[in-house]
């Protein structure tokens, strides 16, 4: 009897809790923002490194305070530079990247491209093609974030489709795999997987040309810097 107490107290609380969010949090985003389903481990400061925001942004497009605690399963609204009140730098009013000290990787999922900066010099321009989701496969997309280059091999084995990725450099996790930077897939007789670079496509990763996947292999290291915009 006392474990069902205090079942339906916890339950009540969690109640409690949600019906106190503020609307803003569940609400369509404002300006184009991103929604974002808080999980169980997540804490604002890690959400806020990851989408390139800063604390403070994030704090107040869903209208919670310093202490405000975030249980798993709420809705949050990741701010965009259309936001309103939005005063992080990292909310570029344009997605043309503004570089920073040592190396950085910029890419946009918009404009389907892809900037490498050292010491804020661009070294690099290149299409790319990032996930495209499809009814059949709706987890294809690549996520913005803020991410480190974790993994690096001259050629990684897709053994789900069969495919070998040159140039490959991992920096996110995508459930039991890893996306990351590589050059057009290749099948196992060496034939060319092809599609327009430029223009979404991959099944998460971001895709480049041989010869630009080549280069930006070289010129990364781990650990450098990946910055990924809507």
């Amino acid at each position: 009897m006392n474990d069902l107490r205090a079942g339906v107290l916890a339950l009540c609380i969690m109640l409690a809790a949600l019906l106190a969010q503020p609307q803003s949090a569940y609400a369509e985003p404002p300006g184009g923002g991103i929604l974002y389903a808080f999980e169980r481990g997540d804490s604002l400061a890690e959400i806020a490194e990851r989408f390139g925001v800063s604390i403070r942004d994030l704090q107040r497009a869903n209208g919670l305070g310093r202490s405000a605690r975030v249980i798993p399963g709420t809705m949050l609204t990741i701010p965009t530079p259309d936001s309103p009140n939005a005063t992080s730098p990292w909310l570029l009013r344009r997605i043309d990247p503004q570089p920073g000290h040592g190396k950085v990787i910029y890419v946009s999922l918009s404009r389907q491209r892809l900037w490498a900066y050292e010491d804020q010099r661009l070294v690099f321009e290149f299409l790319v093609s990032t996930g495209l989701a499809t009814p059949e496969f709706p987890y294809r997309d690549t996520k913005p974030g803020v991410f480190r280059i974790k993994t690096k091999l001259p050629e990684a084995y897709a053994g789900l489709w069969g495919l070998r990725m040159p140039f490959w450099m991992g920096f996110y996790d995508a459930g039991d795999l890893e996306n990351g930077f590589h050059a057009m897939p290749l099948y196992n007789n060496g034939r060319r997987v092809s599609w327009r670079v430029g223009a979404p496509g991959s099944y998460g990763c971001i895709v480049l040309n041989h010869n630009d996947a080549a280069a930006l292999y070289r010129w990364a290291e781990l650990g450098t810097l990946v910055v990924i915009r809507p």
